[in-house]
């Protein structure tokens, strides 16, 4: 499979038991395969996912506690940490760059520190940690969740967003599904794989969801796209307003055209495969255990 940043091929490795599946190679550096405007979508397509956000984070609240101590790794746009803020938690988060961290803190309005855990002292002080789409960057997911789960306090929570590598989006799609990005995703997870990774960790896997508005139906949209012959990750491209496109004005505009029928089909498809426990993105819940992690 191809980066639609590069062009360069990737494999992924995968276990036939569990279904944990590994990027292969592994670049030295994953600096040229993020581009300037990742995840840096339009006004439109960031009004529509920001409402989505702040829903989902509305969902959480329900099942928190009132406050306590949150870290967010990889805050992205800022908006889910600002909205924990707002309601009442001590939030901290943190990004892989200066730049990155700098937009997420005027955006989510709290604390923000550059690279990884080490940065947070190896003591149980945290009662909620959320990796939304953030876990599969991680060449050790692993060595990361321990690190989390010693940090983490007895019978805190961890939140997970992850493409699910066993949905009905991927065995449809194959190597052209968006999900996949290759080599930015470098770990792959079905959801017999978290449990178990997580379990290797100090967590006990409490709630899976497979509801995601915000990432499946669109999913459907690009992948089919891709399967179609369109210029890789096109529909992305348009959204994130990224100028090195190669596909012509009609070529857009014909993906654009055609994006519309297949949004309504991938909409019935994704709530199908919700319903079945085959979504294309799990949102996962686990809880440190009592324990202290193996």
């Amino acid at each position: 499979m191809r980066d639609y940043v590069t062009g360069e091929r990737f494999q992924i490795l995968q276990c036939r038991r569990c279904g944990f599946g590994m990027t292969d190679p592994v670049p030295l550096s994953m600096d040229p395969y993020y581009p300037p405007r990742y995840r840096r979508f339009n006004a439109l397509a960031a009004f529509v996912l920001r409402r989505l956000y702040l829903r989902r984070v509305d969902g959480w609240h329900a099942r928190l506690p009132k406050a306590g101590v949150a870290l967010e790794l990889g805050s992205g746009t800022g908006w889910m940490l600002r909205a924990l803020r707002e309601r009442g938690w001590l939030a901290v988060g943190s990004e892989r760059t200066v730049t990155a961290a700098a937009a997420a803190r005027d955006a989510a309005g709290s604390p923000m520190f550059v690279g990884d855990l080490s940065a947070i002292r190896d003591q149980p002080v945290l009662d909620l940690v959320i990796m939304f789409h953030v876990l599969e960057h991680l060449a050790d997911p692993q060595a990361a969740l321990a690190a989390i789960a010693r940090r983490v306090k007895p019978g805190g929570t961890l939140i997970l967003g992850i493409p699910n590598i066993a949905s009905w989006q991927s065995r449809f799609a194959g190597s052209s599904w968006m999900h996949l990005e290759v080599p930015r995703h470098l770990c792959h997870f079905s959801p017999d794989a978290i449990e178990r990774a997580l379990g290797a960790s100090g967590f006990r896997m409490s709630r899976i969801d497979f509801r995601s508005f915000e990432h499946d139906p669109f999913g459907w949209v690009q992948s089919t796209l891709d399967r179609l012959g369109f210029e890789q990750s096109l529909l992305v491209k348009v959204l994130a307003r990224m100028s090195d496109r190669r596909s012509g004005f009609l070529t857009t505009l014909a993906a654009v055209l055609l994006a519309i029928p297949l949004g309504a089909i991938g909409l019935v498809l994704a709530l199908a495969s919700w319903r079945a426990g085959a979504g294309a993105v799990m949102e996962v819940w686990a809880t440190r255990d009592e324990r202290p992690a193996g």
